[in-house]
């Protein structure tokens, strides 16, 4: 026997993983609340005892971890024209396992200066202008950036003839280099940005999320979390196929699209930047109990109260009793079970329909014509699940019914009646981590646990 252990430190819960490398299977899981509010090594604490009740002592091989607690990683970035330089710094930053507060363009505005030094980022992500166009803006913003008395590690990723500049002037910032992510107009080269990102993250972040303690029992901090479930649903769509991926936490919903989203037809335009083909959104305003509230706002409580069967006023009452109290689970409360499942369904439309692309009918001199903003998953026939609510619902197939068949909004192209895959142990993180060293045995093990819904 060869154990590894796997931890994912979430928002809400930690959840644990054990690993039999030899014989390519998983020992056991548990869970735990994550007290993040004191110290996370607590919460792991709490969890280890409960694995234990299932495998017994193990003395494990390597112990990797993920993390999204305390709000995960969390990044502003900064562009020139809104459709192109800062959308490409968003896309960047959310492809590496981060939650952006905020994406600005142009020169940064006094009310920017005070949100930036009002939030603190954990990182800043500044581009702006193509190699050899623009270099006015990223240097202004630059010269913004250093009059703040909040610091937090800066990558410039801009204009390749500004790039020096931006970095003498914010030298009392901890500042890293990086190619230009747009140097030229419709080409992304986030590669080195994503990388530099997860560095950031491994020698900064996790020192100031409380795991101090945490560290005697694990080899290393590999990556966000968000990051370890893109690579575990880029490697499972070598089996599967195309998929999109949604993973419902307490204080984020996260999306996931494996699949290149072409336009179908010759009289389709593309319009903005070429879409990854393995892309990230995250929704944070849309989360089962640290970001409830976001869901009432997006869809309206009467729609939240009808799905639920309740009144207004009693779902209203139930939510912000959920949102205060972020840890109740709804197990043997009807209400509480009815209402988790129409909070589910809409924060997974919610998110779908934001991630995935738009068409529009127009006209030209040429005759009717589209135009295709993000990406077509119309075509694509698999559907992953992951998320505590969403993985304990009692009829996932109604709910996924009712985000991707009733009521669809016709210029959506989210996919058509897809296949439901389900994450039932909670093991995607982790398999995304067991990936970065063992990948054959990850997918062996993705492929046994992530099963088809109603199999």
């Amino acid at each position: 026997m060869k154990p590894i252990l796997i931890i994912d430190f979430g928002s809400t819960y930690t959840k644990l993983t054990a690993v039999d490398l030899d014989e390519e299977i998983i020992l056991g899981t548990a869970q735990a609340y994550t007290t993040v509010e004191t110290d996370v090594a607590h919460g792991l604490e709490e969890g280890l005892k409960a694995l234990r009740e299932t495998t017994g002592h193990l003395d494990f091989f390597e112990t990797y971890a993920c993390s999204s607690a305390a709000g995960g990683l969390k990044m502003m970035a900064s562009g020139l024209v809104p459709e192109l330089t800062a959308e490409a710094a968003k896309a960047a930053s959310l492809g590496a396992g981060a939650k952006v507060l905020k994406s600005f363009s142009y020169e940064l505005t006094d009310e920017d200066l005070h949100f930036i030094k009002e939030e603190a980022p954990d990182i800043f992500l500044l581009a702006g202008g193509t190699d050899g166009g623009n270099r006015e803006n990223i240097i202004a913003n630059a010269r913004h950036l250093a009059t703040l008395e909040a610091k937090f590690p800066i990558i410039i990723a801009g204009n390749r003839n500004a790039a020096k500049e931006c970095e003498e002037i914010l030298s009392s910032f901890d500042t890293y280099l990086c190619p230009n992510i747009m140097p030229k107009l419709g080409v992304v080269d986030s590669t080195k940005v994503r990388e530099t990102i997860r560095e950031i993250f491994l020698s900064h972040i996790v020192k100031a999320k409380g795991m101090t303690e945490a560290q005697d029992l694990i080899s290393d901090i590999i990556m966000p979390t968000p990051s370890a479930v893109l690579n575990a649903m880029e490697l499972l769509a070598k089996d599967i196929g195309e998929l999109m991926g949604v993973d419902v936490g307490g204080a984020t919903t996260d999306v996931y699209s494996i699949a290149k989203g072409s336009p179908k037809l010759n009289s389709t335009v593309l319009k903005g930047l070429p879409e990854p083909y393995a892309k990230r959104t995250v929704e944070g305003d849309i989360g089962m109990r640290y970001s409830i509230h976001g869901i009432v706002d997006a869809v309206g409580i009467e729609t939240i109260s009808d799905m639920a069967g309740l009144s207004s006023e009693r779902a209203e009452e139930l939510i912000d009793y959920l949102g205060s109290i972020t840890e109740t689970l709804p197990e043997g409360n009807p209400e509480l079970e009815n209402l988790d499942m129409a909070l589910a369904t809409m924060a997974i439309k919610t998110a779908v329909e934001r991630h995935a692309g738009t068409i529009e009918e127009t006209y030209t001199p040429m005759g009717q014509a589209f135009v295709q903003t993000g990406k077509d998953l119309t075509d694509v026939n698999n559907l992953v699940v992951t998320g505590g609510s969403v993985i304990h619902m009692k009829d996932l197939a109604l709910s996924v019914d009712r985000v991707f068949n009733q009521n669809r909004n016709p210029a959506s192209l989210i996919p058509r009646n897809p296949k439901i895959w389900v994450d039932k142990k909670y093991i995607l993180a982790a398999m995304g981590l067991l990936a970065t060293k063992y990948p054959d045995v990850a997918l062996k093990i993705m492929k046994e646990e992530v099963s088809y819904y109603g199999a």
